[in-house]
């Protein structure tokens, strides 16, 4: 009697396992295309790239970085106060003795751009570290950019981002935005700058696909914390000596590590049956399944996001920009899984843009939302790299200008 009972469960078990993968295998059909392609982005981006009949270059930044530099040892390499930086020993050991990381690098520089569209750029820095020609300080500056990638215009040109798009349109603006940051570290730059540059608006830009995670990993830099005091700053633009010498020693170590990165590639083999594997591995450890039954509970949960201290810091943002004479508009920018995937992570984060808009209305914090901006769009496509996932193109930067222009 108990051996049957015992196989009818055996049984119903596997029916069950089978079901669970048989639906998985389903929701994988069911996908978007866009989302089945992020297997492979560089195989994807070529291929789209071949068919549109564009011209296209398969380095990679770090070997388009490391070759210019053979020629110009002023090609230098980014830096942002971010966790992208956080193994590297130079900001281990500044961090240890409590010595000032700064917030983008380099200085007075070119860089090198992301390449969604598989093109490169080279990017210049200011005397500050940031995206800028230095000719903007020569008169007075009207807006300041901040924000992390998007409003700082990764993967296009500088006269393809919304501080070049704005200034054609008249709008002296200066970009102060910090690639692959959170909201602490733009309470941090306008802390140090807003009473120097005193700007018509400051204009914050907030990515709903990870902002919020990324102030998980900010809350937890003592540093940045202090500047939720609202006395608190380290008189940044005196200490460039001392910012100066952290971002050499950070460039050194950057170097090595593109030289790594670049022989790693030149040693990876059976990439495409690497792909399939991670493919296979996604249906096997039922990742779309475990996404759907996650995002909706966390509906309710609202993950582990620290929505009061975000809450907190943009009502910090609003407060310091009114001290020097500022107007504060905060930005909703929507993620690409919006329009290019289902079932995904990032899923979390955008079910919070009523309550995070209601939230900031109620704080009489003016807003603008950029999902209504793009909403009736029949060809979203268009607004980026290759009409395929990533930041935005150059259309889709111009776009947020114009809609930025109307508030202005």
């Amino acid at each position: 009697m108990r051996k049957s009972i015992f196989s009818k469960l055996k049984i119903t078990l596997i029916y069950f396992i089978l079901i669970f993968y048989a639906v998985e295998f389903c929701l994988f059909l069911y996908i978007p295309k866009e989302q089945k392609m992020m297997v492979n982005l560089n195989e994807s981006r070529l291929k789209l790239a071949k068919e549109q009949k564009l011209n296209y270059d398969l380095r990679s930044p770090e070997e388009v970085f490391l070759e210019l530099r053979e020629n110009n040892e002023n090609i230098k390499p980014n830096f942002y106060y971010a966790p992208l930086f956080s193994n590297f020993k130079t900001y281990k050991n500044y961090k240890k003795k409590n010595k000032i990381v700064p917030f983008r690098g380099p200085i007075n520089s070119k860089s090198i751009s992301c390449t969604e569209d598989l093109k490169h750029r080279t990017i210049v820095n200011d005397k500050y570290g940031f995206r800028n020609l230095n000719t903007i300080y020569k008169s007075k500056i009207n807006n300041v950019i901040l924000g992390d990638s998007y409003a700082e215009g990764f993967c296009v040109g500088q006269d393809e981002d919304i501080t070049a798009y704005l200034n054609l349109m008249g709008h002296s603006t200066a970009n102060f935005a910090v690639g692959t940051s959170s909201p602490l570290v733009s309470l941090a730059v306008l802390r140090e700058f807003g009473e120097t540059l005193r700007p018509k608006n400051f204009i914050y830009f907030y990515f709903e696909g990870n902002d919020l995670d990324g102030l998980n990993w900010e809350k937890k830099q003592k540093d940045l914390l202090k500047y939720l005091d609202d006395d608190y700053s380290v008189n940044y633009i005196k200490k460039y000596d001392e910012i100066k010498i952290f971002l050499d020693e950070i460039s050194k170590e950057s170097i090595e590590s593109a030289k790594r990165l670049v022989a790693l590639k030149k040693n990876t083999v059976n990439k495409k049956n690497y792909d399939l594997i991670e493919t296979a591995q996604d249906i096997l450890e039922l990742n779309n399944i475990r996404n759907i039954v996650k995002n909706s509970i966390i509906k309710t949960s609202k993950k582990n996001y620290d929505l009061n201290l975000f809450y907190e810091i943009v009502s910090k943002m609003e407060l310091n920009s009114t001290k020097v004479g500022s107007k504060y508009i905060f930005v909703y920018v929507p993620t690409w899984s919006r329009y290019f995937t289902k079932f995904t992570k990032k899923d979390s984060s955008i079910f919070l843009k009523d309550e995070i808009l209601n939230t900031l209305k109620d704080m009489g914090i003016e807003t603008l939302d950029l999902t209504t901006v793009f909403k009736n769009e029949e060809n979203i496509k268009q607004y980026f790299p290759l009409g395929y996932l990533g930041h935005f193109n150059a259309n889709g930067y111009k776009k947020i200008a114009e809609a930025l222009n109307e508030k202005l």
